[in-house]
């Protein structure tokens, strides 16, 4: 994958934000009046830049040409390889992490956004498919239904009873056509429930000629409106199915009480016609997954007379499922991405933080028992007072005072804490194992 022309174009702005870090080499100031430009930089170039290697690229490179540096010109580069890093990470990098969080951000709430207009979209298109499933379908099969009561009509001339048989015939067809089209627009069931009960779903398909009979089994259920939508839509899909594929068959409905649940069983008799047709099985997948939605279990099969069974165990209690999926999850592991600089400047840290303590606490000499040192006191009187080691050879100082004849010096860190970054040391000068002289000096 290419860089994109904005990383190219922010880049140089990212490198001149951490690059003005090294003033803490090339200056020896820390860095402190260009934390604000540096951060000033830093910010947006999170804001606009994408490639999280090619920023990693820029604070390595910047921290190296430090380094490099202050092995050069400084007197005590861990030390202020130190400062260039405290103040690249917390002015550069730690601005960068920011504006790349925030547009992570910003990128999150669009497609947060852009999937509830989504998810919108595909619930309309799912009410829409089973608005046309349920209403149409039903009214389908009803027609269905009279053209196969027709056909068996003893009154009739055989034109009458085959026009009949082509107006049933045509109903099947549409309906399956009708299949094809819900399977385009999306099977899953809305969540609204119904406003005809099942009472009311049989009493209707009876007046249209389906001989069908309801019976309960115990009191009636307290259904959550879940529940009860997909009731209505087991016991209307069974319906049609037994309409359009057994005409002229005797269906019972039976619901009962179980246990604090319910069963839906819809069954019907063998069909009076050989030629009863088949279905696509869109139907009953929809139901099961209705049903299944609401915490029961559908099963449906043939029966041994021929016939053909649909029960739905549905539990009385259930509330409405809810998709609670996260649309950012793909920009989490990216927010953790972009915080890997300001990860690795921070180990960095800890990591010299280390060396520098060490530095100190076997070199460096405490203020207190500097200026407890008197001229005079012997070698051993002053060695109680010292760290377990010296800096070694005389390094470069600034304005070195003379050496007293035949003196031998060593040199130590001025102060023992973790914080004494600066480039004093202390001399202490020993003629025949006496102290003779101590200055504090500034390392070139």
């Amino acid at each position: 994958m290419g860089v994109r022309r904005a990383d190219l174009v922010w880049t140089p702005v990212l490198a001149l934000s951490a690059g003005l870090s090294l003033s803490a080499v090339l200056m020896f100031d820390g860095g402190g009046g260009l934390v604000v430009p540096m951060a000033v930089l830093g910010y947006p170039a999170g804001r606009r830049m994408t490639s999280v290697p090619l920023a990693l690229w820029v604070f390595g490179a910047v921290l190296s040409t430090g380094l490099a540096l202050t092995f050069q010109r400084s007197p005590d580069p861990f030390a202020v390889w130190l400062s260039v890093l405290f103040v690249e990470l917390s002015a550069s990098v730690l601005p960068w992490s920011v504006g790349r969080y925030r547009r992570l951000r910003a990128e999150q709430d669009e497609g947060e956004r852009a999937g509830v207009a989504e998810q919108a979209r595909l619930r309309e298109r799912e009410r829409i498919a089973q608005d046309v499933h349920d209403s149409i379908g039903h009214e389908l099969a009803l027609i269905a239904l009279h053209g196969g009561a027709l056909e068996l009509a003893a009154d009739l001339t055989d034109e009458q009873k085959r026009a009949a048989g082509e107006v049933r015939a045509g109903a099947v067809r549409a309906t399956h056509r009708l299949h094809d089209i819900v399977q385009v627009f999306g099977s899953a069931a809305s969540l609204r429930p119904v406003d005809e009960s099942v009472d009311d779903l049989v009493r209707r398909a009876s007046a249209a000629g389906l001989r069908v009979r309801l019976r309960y089994d115990g009191p009636a259920p307290a259904w959550s409106p879940m529940t009860r939508q997909a009731a209505h839509r087991v016991v209307q899909e069974s319906l049609t199915n037994a309409a359009r594929h057994a005409p002229g068959a005797p269906v019972t409905v039976t619901v009962a009480r179980r246990d604090g649940g319910t069963r839906v069983e819809v069954v019907n008799g063998p069909s009076a016609r050989s030629d009863g047709g088949t279905g696509t099985g869109q139907g009953l997948i929809g139901l099961d997954e209705r049903v299944r939605l609401t915490g029961g279990r559908l099963t449906a099969g043939p029966r041994p007379d021929g016939g053909w069974a649909v029960t739905a165990l549905l539990d009385d209690g259930t509330e409405p499922w809810r998709d609670t999926r996260s649309p950012s999850f793909d920009l989490r592991g990216r927010r953790w991405f972009a915080a890997l600089p300001l990860g690795i400047g921070l180990a960095l840290v800890v990591a010299l933080a280390v060396i520098q303590a060490l530095s100190v606490s076997r070199t460096g000499l405490a203020d207190d028992r500097y200026e407890d040192l008197r001229s005079g006191l012997s070698r051993a009187d002053v060695e109680r007072l010292l760290p377990p080691h010296d800096l070694g050879p005389a390094p470069r100082v600034i304005a070195a005072p003379p050496r007293p004849e035949g003196a031998s010096c060593v040199y130590y860190l001025a102060g023992d804490g973790l914080l004494d970054l600066g480039p004093d040391v202390y001399q202490l000068c020993f003629v025949d194992d006496v102290l003779v002289a101590k200055n504090r000096l500034e390392r070139s």
